[in-house]
């Protein structure tokens, strides 16, 4: 079967008409985007896919605070289901310093402990986890770093389950991979966006405690991740929305105040949503060929696009480059929906979307010259 690729400048000769026009990038938005109005020493906006829209000093590594537990989650989801039962040991118990009171002796899940971890970032649960994973909280930060390795995170050093040391050390960069992966988990998705977490307490009793995250409730589309702050961390918020199918993540460390690090976040997303639009790259059925049937002379297929596609783009950025990859001729049967090829549309050299050509027509097997064997007796009649 011989293949070949085709360059935009042969997309016409396709009826690729309707995928160009849809996929044109306006002169106007190629122009150079103002930088938002962060003053953040650290910073950074990305979309959830990993494209970097935006940052100052990235990979300048600061004490990060309880931004470092969402390292200490990821090391639970490998290490422990999620049932388990936790007796809270007195070394947890015994941590009072932005913990939820719990007591020596109680019984709690995993999950409610990562609850309370994630969502009020409770020390003490985060105390209670590490020493019922790796017996010392010193075993259980070697595992923190081993996955923080695993995960290609150069500029992050763990030194407690919680944050509270001021030799906790992480990245802008790091920070948003680590959020990635946890929005990545649909168990820790779900817990970062839960707005409160309920903390038993003796004799039946109970006490709810707010998400630290103040933008949830009060942001459209805020979606978590976590907070930290430390005396040597400052203000420090990685945050993550999601708005029209355009999905953001941002990175603010070493505020001010309270109040700064969810203003900066706001203007930080707020920024990224003007800029980022979600785009429709490759429409449904557009077609493509004829291809040629091998062995049937004037027989062809047609082709269209198995499904349609869209990227969030940003408004910074080169023209879209829009490539084919079809057979020139097949060898039949030929079934419909089957595929034949590949469109692939990119920017700035990242490939943005890949969508499969099939079949859009059938075609039968080739039709064979039959041998007819006539009787014996028959010849020479």
């Amino acid at each position: 079967m011989k293949r070949f690729d085709l360059t935009a400048r042969t997309l016409a000769t396709l009826a690729l008409a309707a995928i160009l026009s849809l996929s044109c990038v306006p002169a106007a938005a190629i122009a150079t985007v103002a930088p938002p109005s962060i003053t953040a020493p650290s910073a950074l906006l990305m979309t959830m896919d990993g494209t970097v829209l935006w940052s100052r000093a990235p990979l300048t590594k600061r004490a990060v605070a309880s931004t470092i537990k969402m390292l200490n989650a990821l090391v639970v989801r490998d290490s422990v289901n999620l049932t388990e039962v936790v007796t809270v040991p007195k070394k947890a118990a015994a941590i009072h310093n932005g913990g939820v009171g719990l007591v020596a002796g109680q019984r709690i899940t995993v999950r409610r402990l990562l609850e309370m971890m994630l969502v009020a970032s409770a020390n003490d649960a985060a105390e209670a986890i590490a020493i019922r994973i790796a017996g010392s909280e010193s075993r259980y930060v070697a595992l923190m770093n081993a996955k923080a390795r695993a995960l290609g995170l150069t500029g992050t050093v763990a030194a407690d389950p919680h944050g509270l040391s001021e030799r906790e050390r992480s990245t802008a960069s790091d920070l948003a991979l680590l959020a990635r992966t946890v929005m990545a988990d649909p168990v820790l998705r779900t817990i970062v966006g839960k707005r409160s977490v309920t903390v038993p307490r003796p004799h039946n009793r109970t006490k709810t405690y707010a998400s630290t995250d103040l933008l949830m409730g009060h942001y459209a589309g805020i979606e978590g991740v976590k907070t930290g702050y430390t005396s040597a961390s400052g203000y420090c918020f990685v945050g993550a929305a999601k708005r029209g199918g355009v999905e953001l993540l941002g990175v603010v460390l070493h505020t001010k105040s309270l109040a700064q690090r969810f203003a900066q976040m706001r203007t930080l997303l707020d920024w990224g949503f003007a800029h980022v639009h979600m785009r429709l790259l490759v429409a449904a059925d557009t077609r493509f060929g004829p291809v040629a049937v091998e062995g049937q002379s004037g027989v062809a297929v047609s082709v269209r696009a198995a499904r349609e596609a869209s990227a969030a783009l940003f408004d910074q950025g080169g023209a879209l480059e829009t490539s084919v990859s079809l057979p020139a001729s097949v060898a039949g049967p030929i079934a419909r929906g089957q595929q034949l090829g590949t469109v692939r549309v990119s920017r700035d050299g990242v490939l943005l979307v890949t969508v499969p050509l099939v079949a859009d027509s059938e075609s039968a097997a080739p039709m064979l010259a039959r041998r007819i064997v006539w009787p014996a007796a028959s010849l020479g009649r």
